[in-house]
């Protein structure tokens, strides 16, 4: 499962790079989290559910009441007995009304058999049911609040295609949904065969998991029967209908199928076109086939999610079909591979228990970056590895801290968090590292082979791998899955007397309440004018120095060149080796990580090496998109120079962290330097991109710089702007006026959340309205401001929910606790209610601060400007010597540091 709002890949990854991450956790973040526990009170240990009855098949038989949003059903389960104590059987079945639960007493007979029913379970006298089993039948009719879905399409300012369309239903079964339209045992430790048969209007098509058994016409409605004879979960049970596009082709003999609403066929190709090619690298690669009788994808309107795995069906939301100029800049691979990889991982074997669900994500996210490995080669694998660390950073910093493999919880969905998919698949790459790569996936073959068709825990893949590899992996799953945190390393050192003296500190472990030292081998390369050498330095203290032979002295230290270890890294090693490495690297990593570490030094070395970077023809997008990046938090007459220069970049990628550089200039507080930043983007927005995502950033951007000019640019912008790709470009212009800080933008938000407007753009409008008190802190404002946040807390989607909740903490009022309170108790979405109990708590420690928090943050940016400008002048004179004409001459050498040549 992709999931939209924990940041997993596809748009969540996007919005990430979109907003500035500072700005982002002011407005959205639930609050400062700084490792807070995860557990929230009333959370207890959850353990696996006993199985006195096996579930041997699932017959589900449905037909859809469009007009009633209901459906009636006939449900055939056949069970095994387990335990021979056993006295009930028990059905998970939320809000039936139950016609009749029937035990078959023979070919076609029927015979009813005494059951309790409590809206949640039904519970069947099994005294009848003997060692061979028995087949139940239970008929009935729901109306269906979660799992599955009547969507009514709208023409939203989102479709790509230009018509409106007839009603959708899909269904959504993850993690514990699907009980809600069929009786089933809900529990990924339960494995049966199913078949499906759905009647539906005609003309419209029903995509079901396996085989298509049947496709019969009546009059007008149409009846789809599918079998999946595999066994599997049944949260990953799917129906999917309504008018669709067809496109199919195959895999070597294995039929690929894509669905997508009517209109939209031209995007299929472009969108999902490569996952022939996929499965066919999965399966060499993991060294299992792919495991099902085909693979299907279908894309339907308004998914609460990115994309759900369902067994050889795959449902994914309409933001996955892209059009010319989304296609850009954005691909949807990342989502594609990501659901393709659950078919191995989730569905093919699937975590015994939701405690281990990283088995499924951790895998289904690491193997997005092998697919962009083969497709893009290292550098792309290992810059997705980094924004996966990176995105996992900011839910452990901001959000809380957990192990990734935890059973305390309300409902299984907390655990599906950054936690669960980044870090899951960042331990996977540190594992490979640790390993090998021929080690590594020998053993993620045999843990395949091994638990195939089974319910796995964490300590069945590790002695999987451990049993194809002979390596003991005890320690390393201790440390890296079983426990929380990560190393938080500083790094410095010194060349003397033929060596180098590489200091390492473990800072977690530091302060009052420190945390545990991790073990782990850190990578170092050193190069000299000789060559180069890796150095595998033990690092296990809390502070240690190696010394690491160096006969001469280094031009570039560059400390773990493969993300091994995850964790943050503070780089102290001399501008002059940071400057060299950023532009003498020989692969990506080292390169963009040295911008991100010159981006930290108030040097004026550091912005002439940044700017350099930035202006360079490497052959790799993000170095030059982390130049730009590192430049906007310089905010130098330099900086700026080099970033107006950047306008052009030939990557749509690049130009757009040149475009959220630009808004690092505050013209309230950096004067001319802001103005012309701003002259920048509102000529930029003027001329447009031919991108959406750069168009989105720039008007974001312009609202930063707090520009006189912002406010009517970005209104016009927003009341003239015409679709784009997800609405990106209207979600610019909404962040952007909150930006701006200007009291007219409150009006204009709040007519952007109605539920004729995208996701989005309602999302952003509600993150710029819960920062309203910074713009005025008047009491009547705040009380119309928070009547219309509460006024989208029953919206269908469950994002603009979540936004809502943020928004109302961050609001800072008291009152707004009832309406969070009313979503603890009442939404049926698990993400809504974890985030609503969040907010509760976080409400509490934020009304007890005042409006001095802004002014505090209004303050540090005016000294910071100040500061900027006293070190350009204090630069120029450290660093050049100049002569009577005017020529530069280099600086003298100091004792302690050789300057790079």
């Amino acid at each position: 499962m992709s999931h939209r709002f924990c940041a997993c890949h596809g748009l969540a990854e996007l919005a990430a790079s979109w907003t500035d991450r500072h700005e982002l956790m002011l407005s959205a973040s639930a609050a400062d989290g700084g490792g807070r526990p995860f557990a929230l009170p009333g959370d207890a240990p959850q353990w696996g559910r006993p199985r006195p009855f096996a579930i041997e098949s699932l017959v589900v038989r449905v037909e859809l009441d469009l007009d009633a949003r209901a459906v009636d059903g006939d449900c055939e389960i056949r069970v095994k007995r387990i335990d021979p104590a056993a006295r009930e059987v028990a059905l998970d079945a939320v809000d039936f009304d139950l016609s009749s639960v029937e035990l078959a007493r023979g070919e076609g007979q029927w015979a009813a058999i005494a059951h309790h029913y409590d809206g949640r379970e039904i519970r069947v006298d099994a005294s009848a049911i003997g060692e061979a089993g028995a087949t139940l039948r239970v008929r009935y009719r729901c109306t269906p609040r979660r799992g599955l879905y009547f969507v009514t399409r709208r023409a939203p300012r989102t479709r790509l295609a230009t018509d409106a369309k007839p009603t959708e239903v899909w269904s959504q079964g993850q993690d514990q949904d699907n009980r809600h339209w069929f009786p089933c045992a809900d529990h990924p430790n339960q494995r049966m065969r199913t078949e499906l048969i759905a009647t539906v209007p005609q003309g419209w098509f029903a995509l079901s998991n396996g085989e298509l058994v049947s496709r019969r016409a009546a009059g007008s409605v149409e009846t789809f029967h599918w079998r999946q004879s595999d066994p599997h979960p049944s949260y990953l049970v799917t129906l999917a209908c309504g008018a669709f596009d067809e496109a199919h082709t195959k895999e070597g003999a294995l039929p690929i199928d894509y669905y997508v609403p009517r209109g939209d066929g031209a995007h299929i190709e472009r969108s999902l076109g490569r996952t022939p090619e996929m499965i066919r690298v999965f399966a060499e690669k993991l060294r299992t086939p792919f495991p099902w009788v085909k693979y299907a994808q279908v894309v339907v309107s308004d998914f609460i999610f990115g994309g759900m795995e369902n067994t050889s069906a795959t449902t994914l939301f309409d933001r996955a079909l892209l059009d010319e100029r989304a296609a850009l800049d954005v691909d949807m691979e990342s989502l594609v591979s990501h659901e393709l990889a659950h078919q191995w991982f989730g569905d093919l074997v699937t975590c015994r228990d939701w405690s281990h669900a990283w088995l499924n994500e951790g895998f289904a996210t690491y193997l997005e970056h092998v697919w962009r490995e083969h497709a893009e080669g290292a550098d792309a694998y290992l810059y997705g590895i980094e924004q996966d660390l990176d995105t996992y950073l900011d839910e452990d910093r901001d959000r809380y801290r957990r192990p990734i493999v935890t059973n305390i919880w309300s409902a299984p969905i907390d655990v599906f968090d950054r936690h669960l998919y980044q870090k899951g698949g960042l331990t996977l790459h540190a594992l490979r590292s640790h390993l090998g790569d021929d080690a590594f996936w020998r053993g993620i073959a045999h843990y395949l082979e091994r638990m195939r068709g089974k319910g796995a825990e964490t300590r069945d893949l590790m002695r999987a791998i451990e049993d194809a590899t002979g390596r003991s992996l005890e320690a390393f799953f201790d440390q890296w899955v079983m426990k929380p945190g990560h190393p938080q390393l500083e790094i410095s050192g010194e060349h003397e007397s033929g060596v180098f003296k590489l200091t390492v500190v473990q800072a977690q472990a530091k302060g009052h309440e420190p945390h545990p030292l991790f073990s782990f081998d850190l990578p170092v390369i050193v190069v000299t004018d000789e060559g180069s050498e890796e150095h595998r330095v033990p690092v296990s203290k809390q502070r240690e120095t190696f010394a690491l032979k160096c006969a001469s002295a280094p031009k570039m230290v560059i400390v773990d060149p493969g993300s091994s270890v995850h964790g943050t890294v503070d780089n102290r090693l001399s501008t002059a080796l940071l400057a060299e490495q950023l532009v003498k690297a020989t692969s990506a990593q080292p390169r963009w990580r040295a911008a991100r570490a010159l981006g930290k030094r108030n040097e004026p070395r550091a912005v002439a090496a940044l700017a350099k970077g930035l202006a360079a023809a490497d052959a790799f997008w993000a170095v030059r998109a982390e130049c730009a990046s590192a430049l906007g938090e310089q905010r130098t007459e330099d900086a700026l120079r080099a970033l107006l220069a950047g306008v052009s970049d030939a990557s749509p990628k690049v130009r757009r962290a040149v475009a959220a550089a630009l808004g690092r200039f505050r013209a309230i507080t950096q004067g001319d330097l802001g103005s012309r930043a701003a002259d920048a983007l509102v000529a930029w927005i003027e001329r447009g991109d031919r991108s959406y995502l750069v168009e989105s950033e720039t008007r974001r951007a312009l609202g930063r710089t707090r520009d006189p000019r912002a406010f009517d640019v970005l209104a016009k912008r927003l009341a003239e702007d015409g679709v784009s790709w997800a609405d990106v470009v209207r979600q610019g212009s909404v962040d952007g006026l909150a930006a701006t800080r200007d009291p007219r933008s409150l009006t204009l938000l709040a007519e952007v959340l109605g539920d004729e407007q995208a996701p989005g753009v309602r999302r952003s409008a509600l993150g710029a309205l819960g920062r309203a008190r910074e713009i005025v802190d008047e009491g009547p404002i705040t009380v119309r401001v928070r009547e219309a946040i509460e006024q989208t807390m029953t919206t269908f989607d469950p994002g603009v929910r979540i936004a809502a909740c943020r928004a109302l903490v961050a609001l800072r009022d008291p009152a707004g606790s009832g309406a969070i309170a009313r979503l603890v108790d009442r939404d049926l979405d698990g993400r809504v209610r974890r985030q609503a109990r969040e907010s509760l708590r976080d409400l509490r420690d934020r009304s007890a601060r005042g409006k001095e928090v802004s002014t505090l943050r209004d303050e540090l940016e005016r000294v910071r400007g100040e500061l900027r400008e006293l070190r350009d002048k204090v630069g120029v004179i450290d660093v050049r010597v100049r002569d009577a004409n005017g020529a530069a001459k280099p600086a003298p050498e100091t004792k302690t540091e050789k300057p790079a040549s």
